[in-house]
């Protein structure tokens, strides 16, 4: 369909053009250049899509190309886009980050190789017109995936503006508040928080080009911040932008908000005989038209009919859920079938020899709105300190991996304080937290490069350490990758540490290890082993069982000096309020309790996790060898009580549900049934012993860092709520 409307009344037709200079086998030969978040989104698409055959998985790292091509069949799995050239490829999805869009793109047309790119295609509208140029010269396809236009409700919107239902496009009115992942979890490090202004080049190209396709390029525009934030030292994040702006056809307004805790996806256009309007978060529609009755009837009718639209979207959207589910039916929530529509019609096109759904001239134009959005706003965070990597151990080293996370900064900073030479570990030096980035400028901090499945760089790393803490944890949607990184990666770096001498290595594993499953009053001291019934536990508890059993044996096989560390419910600034210590969170405002929610938690303020873990690290005894220390506090608080102080804490209307465990099980093993039903290859049957274990009824002791280290952390209720849950705030704007 063509991007910009035409007027309701005469439609016009896409214009035939053939982007492509050599003929199409029986199958259009695919490779996908990219193996992130989106890359299977892509391959479970492009294999059920007709005539097209993906030949290669592309990605630097070989090894996460490889299992790329494991998992969806692919035959093929290289490091180089050179490669696929002798592979054959027609066309290449190209699914890297939005800085590296350009470069491999024009990589892939100079070797005649066609392209259908993420959003956005490039990060100005003049390099987005340069590669329409040379995608024309080479005679080979160039698209760029612009899923949102192809959104259920959206499409639904957009055919029934264009069929003339509300007359003249006048207006169009955007929504988009959303929350963000990475905001909530800290992780600053995403292309996005890079600069200010990427978050709209990530972000703003959805709704823009929906906008483009109903009121086309942009023409003018005024923005205005409305939210700002710093993330760390120099890094500068604009959270919530309004946008007023005038288009082609008809003048538009757009709010953008990050990070915001309620999720608000709507647009609505206003048109000179009525209004449509798309919310596209649950994939609802509904309209407003006159009518020829008086105003209180037609009042009555605009809400009547309103609401009705609304119901039969609804009952559309739960009956496609349970198709789907009972296995009847093709997936179809609203992001899938986006991204759906607007793959296959690529393909579709491409082998019609018809316009392309979002060529490379529409991507310079959504591309346009975003630049005049922006414009005025920096592409760089110039205040960032620039760090330096690498350099020899010095005596006595304390190397930390994970040391930018929660519960690692505040133990780098106590060791800091104690004159401990410190290293961390890091994956990159942009984006680091402000104690990290602030001692690492300073000197009084070594940085090394280095990550849990990369054994090489471990082993650089710990060369030379007095003692190795291991806060990285790792993780997975399936055992296999909770296996490679949470298990082989905490062995990798044990037996470096063992390989180079280390005198002692601190695992920090969790609670979670340990079987919760007694009756209250019951005790759990530091000798209790990880739970033996692994098998039926969640994937996180299993992936800490097995990694402390694995630990704990290879270091009776290399005499390494091993310290298990065990954290309870870790609360405190810069945690999630949503902690799975509390309850089942099914909202971020809505927390099932693990039972009624009237037994005290283990909860433990942060900074007393990072005192234990100084005390490990700097004690000279042997008595903690080969030992496990739990670390919990006695506050007597409940998940209740905790959740209703958070609500207090933030402004936000935080509800805690108690539930029984036995009608918990009821709910998962119904659950299970549909899924059963569905044929879902990935249906377990609810653990009772796991659920159970969540309920965390006994109290944890942690004698051996109170005995042996001298360790006292806060128990007295209300100080504990002051520095533990009171101080939890949403970040100012």
């Amino acid at each position: 369909m063509p991007t910009v409307a035409p007027s309701a009344a005469h439609p016009a037709p896409a214009p035939k053009v053939t982007q492509r200079s050599r003929p199409l086998g029986p199958k259009t030969r695919v490779a996908v250049v990219g193996t992130g978040f989106i890359a299977d989104f892509h391959l479970e698409i492009l294999r059920a899509t007709d005539a097209v055959e993906v030949v290669a998985v592309c990605d630097l790292d070989l090894v996460k190309a490889e299992r790329a091509a494991r998992k969806f069949g692919v035959a093929k799995a290289v490091k180089t886009l050179r490669e696929l050239v002798d592979v054959g490829v027609d066309v290449a999805h190209v699914l890297v980050p939005p800085a590296l869009h350009v470069a491999v793109t024009k990589e892939l047309l100079e070797l005649g190789i066609g392209a259908f790119v993420e959003k956005p295609l490039a990060l100005t509208s003049r390099e987005a017109r340069e590669l329409g140029e040379l995608a024309r010269a080479k005679g080979v396809p160039l698209a760029v995936n612009h899923n949102a236009v192809h959104h259920p409700a959206f499409a639904e919107l957009l055919a029934r503006v264009r069929a003339g239902e509300i007359g003249r496009v006048e207006h169009v009115r955007v929504c988009l508040s959303v929350p963000l992942r990475q905001l909530d979890a800290g992780d600053f490090s995403h292309w996005m928080f890079r600069a200010p202004r990427n978050i709209v080049f990530e972000q703003a190209p959805h709704p823009y080009a929906q906008l483009h396709a109903l009121i086309g390029k942009v023409v003018q525009a005024k923005t205005s911040l409305l939210g700002t934030r710093e993330l760390n030292p120099g890094q500068v994040f604009h959270d919530r932008w309004l946008v007023a702006a005038q288009g082609e056809k008809a003048s538009a307004e757009i709010y953008l908000a990050f990070g915001q805790s309620f999720t608000r996806s709507t647009i609505e256009v206003l048109g000179s005989d009525g209004e449509l309007e798309a919310d596209l978060f649950h994939n609802l529609i509904a309209a407003e038209e006159k009518t020829l009755w008086l105003d209180f009837w037609n009042s009555f009718l605009a809400g009547w009919r309103r609401g009705g639209d609304l119901r039969r979207s609804a009952r559309r959207g739960l009956w496609f859920y349970l198709r789907q589910t009972l296995g009847l039916g093709r997936r179809e929530d609203a992001f899938f079938a986006g991204m759906r529509g607007s793959i296959q019609a690529f393909h579709r096109a491409l082998r019609d020899g018809a316009r392309l759904p979002a060529t490379a001239e529409d991507g310079a134009e959504v591309l346009e709105w975003c630049e005049t959005t922006a414009d005025g706003i920096p592409a760089e965070n110039a205040g960032q300190p620039k760090l330096e990597v690498g350099g020899a151990a010095r005596p006595g080293e304390v190397v930390i991996i994970g040391g930018t996370g929660f519960i690692g900064q505040p133990t780098v900073q106590r060791l800091l304080d104690r004159g401990f030479p410190v290293t961390v570990i890091v994956r990159r030096t942009h984006s680091l937290p402000r104690t990290i980035a602030n001692a690492a400028a300073s000197g009084k901090l070594r940085l090394v490069l280095g990550d849990l499945e990369n054994a090489a760089s471990l082993a650089d790393a710990v060369k030379g350490a007095r003692c190795v803490v291991q806060l990285a944890t790792g993780n997975g949607s399936s055992w296999e990758a909770v296996e490679r990184a949470m298990v082989q990666g905490s062995r990798k770096i044990a037996e470096a540490c063992a390989a180079h001498g280390v005198a002692r290595y601190v695992y920090v594993s969790s609670s979670a290890a340990l079987y919760c499953g007694a009756d209250a009053g019951a005790k759990l001291d530091d000798d209790v082993p990880p739970d033996p019934k692994p098998e039926v536990r969640s994937l996180y508890a299993r992936g800490k069982i097995a990694a402390e059993n694995a630990l704990m044996a290879l270091a009776k096989e290399k005499q390494l000096a091993l310290v298990i560390v065990r954290p309870a419910v870790v609360l405190g600034p810069g945690s999630a309020m949503q902690h799975s210590g509390l309850g089942l969170w099914v909202r971020d405002n809505h927390c099932v309790g693990w039972g009624r929610g009237d037994t005290p938690v283990p909860a433990i303020w942060v900074e007393d996790v990072a005192e234990g873990l100084a005390r490990v690290i700097a004690h000279e005894g042997k008595e903690l060898d080969g030992k496990a220390l739990n670390l919990a506090a006695n506050t007597g608080l409940t998940a209740r009580e905790i959740v209703a102080e958070f609500a207090k804490a933030s402004g936000r209307k935080l509800d805690f549900h108690p539930r029984g465990l036995a009608f918990s099980q009821t709910l998962e093993i119904g659950k299970w049934v549909v899924k059963m039903a569905g044929r879902r290859k990935d249906a377990a049957f609810p653990s009772w012993r796991d659920l159970k274990s969540r309920e965390l009824r006994p109290t944890l002791t942690s004698n051996l860092a109170r005995s042996v280290l001298g360790w006292k952390p806060v128990e007295e209720r209300e100080r504990f709520l002051d520095v533990a849950v009171r101080a939890q705030k949403k970040p100012s704007s």
